[in-house]
Formats: structure tokens, sequence, C-alpha cells
């Protein structure tokens, strides 16, 4: 069984938590969002991994309409149910979703199948990869969030290309010159659209990229989704697209 308090720590160490009171909260909004679409077996595992004072009721019979209600309405459901349980808009919701899933998945990896095979790709991610998955998102929440070391290096796992430390990341592209204009041009409206900056200059044989959150100081998740970017638009670029 997770242990009250350290679940609700490891909640409130995020910085879209904050502390304690609205960790606990946020669990207790959380569990029950995603509770009815879990399949028994799930379902009951839950319940007995999570100490009773982070469970607000006890496991339900199943109800296949509800279930197939529920599922096709994506994450939006789930967001906007734990929105309203603690007055917050539906994107915090679905953020603290990922947030307290993420962490009982890591304190129970027997979970982390069936709760993967119920719930939305948005959410599953986060469970069947929490460490890559907070490297990979915007917490939506103000300020994007700084990469830790080991966030970092889950993130550098899914970009080859690409490398660095938690201060800035750097890629060198080798292209023709005739393809570097359409190539920036493409960047500039990711950027753009992004409001998001990316850095570079001109190398011998292409160019160089550079990625960081100069308000902070440090690579942090908007990086990591503008490398992404970059990524794709240097492979349609270089060829022909």
């Amino acid at each position: 069984m997770i242990a009250h308090q350290e679940l609700v720590e490891r909640v409130a160490a995020h910085s879209e938590v904050g502390d304690s009171d609205h960790a606990r909260r946020a669990i207790r909004a959380v569990v029950p969002s995603v509770v009815r679409r879990l399949d028994p077996q799930t379902r009951g595992q839950l319940h007995d991994s999570l100490p009773e004072t982070l469970w607000n009721e006890p496991p339900q019979a199943s109800n296949p309409d509800i279930e197939r209600v529920e599922r096709a309405g994506g994450s939006s459901g789930i967001a906007q149910q734990v929105g309203r349980e603690l007055d917050c808009p539906p994107e915090e919701g679905l953020s603290l979703a990922r947030v307290v899933l993420a962490e009982i998945a890591k304190a129970e990896p027997g979970l982390s199948d069936g709760l993967t095979a119920a719930l939305p790709e948005e959410l599953a991610g986060w469970i069947a990869d929490p460490v890559g998955a907070q490297g990979r998102a915007d917490t939506g929440l103000g300020e994007p969030s700084r990469l830790d070391e080991q966030t970092l290096q889950a993130a550098l796992a899914r970009l080859p290309e690409w490398e660095g430390d938690t201060g800035g990341l750097t890629r060198t592209v080798q292209i023709p010159g005739d393809r570097i204009p359409p190539l920036l041009s493409r960047i500039d409206r990711i950027t753009d659209e992004a409001g998001h900056p990316a850095q570079h200059r001109r190398t011998d044989d292409g160019i160089r990229f550079t990625v960081r959150t100069a308000s902070v100081g440090a690579v942090t998740t908007a990086d990591v989704a503008l490398a992404e970017q970059i990524d794709q638009a240097v492979a349609e670029v270089g060829s022909g697209g």
C-alpha cells in the first residue's frame, strides 16, 4: 500500500501543486474521476493500494454504458471533473491528473498496465513513462517546468540528435546552404506560434540550434517540445518539404 504522507509529499513536490493540502485535495479529486474507467481488477488493486484517507468511496461495480461514454470523451471528462471538484480550469485539472497518476504509478508499478489500458493517451503516457512524460509536456501553469538531470536524460533518450545539460540543449544540422532559409522560415513560424524562441547560428556545413528558457536560465519542458518540433522541421525540409 502507498503510504499516505509519502504520496501526498510526492505530489506536493511538483511546482503546479505546491503544498500538501492542495496535493491531498488533488488526489481525492483525481481518483474518483478515473476509477469508473478501470476494469474490475485494476479498480480493486487501486483501492487496495491507496489508504482509506485518500479514497473517498469504495470501488464500485462496473457499468459498461457509463464506461463507454467516459472513454469516448477522452481526457476532457477527467479534466472537467477534477476542475469542478477543485474549482479550477479544466486544463489545470488535466495537469493535476497527470501528476497524481504518475506518482501513483511510480509508487505502485503493478498498477501501470491496467491504468494505461483504461485511460486516454494524454494520461496513459504519464503512467507508462512518468519521468519521460514530465520531460515532454508543459504543466500549462505559468512558467514551464525546469528539467532536473534525471528528467533531462529521459528527454535526451528521445532526442538523439541533441546534446547538452540542464543549462541548454544544442543540435548541429548538416544541410545544404539553399535549404537553410526555408528551414529557418519554418522554425520561425513554430517559435512564433509557441511564443518560445530558439537560438541559431551558421556553421561551415549547416546550422546549430540551441534551446533554453532564458527567464529561468535552464532547460524546461517548453524547450523539449521545441526541440521535437525542430527535429520534425529538419526532417521535412531536408527531404524537400
